[in-house]
């Protein structure tokens, strides 16, 4: 439930800081621009807190990095067995 609330407060954030931005220049708020750098900045720190909060998906990561790895890995061994020869 941590990450929702920290992307809801980043969203919020970005919203207050474009707002003031444009408040500073003198200029309108455009609504498109506003609520896409709502969205994005939201849905950014969402996602990170989520995957930096929880252990399972952390590990899930770890271990479908380590099993894609592995076979790269005996296959570029495979490449260098013998004596190279000039």
């Amino acid at each position: 439930m941590m990450p929702l609330y920290i992307a809801l407060v980043v969203a919020l954030v970005c919203f207050i800081l474009y707002a003031l931005d444009r408040r500073m220049k003198s200029e309108p708020i455009e609504w498109m621009s506003a609520s896409k750098l709502t969205l994005l900045g939201g849905l950014l720190s969402g996602g990170i807190a989520y995957t930096v909060s929880s252990p399972e998906v952390v590990t899930e990561t770890v271990t479908a990095a380590v099993a894609t790895v592995a076979p790269a890995a005996e296959a570029a061994q495979e490449m260098f067995v013998g004596v190279p020869t000039f």
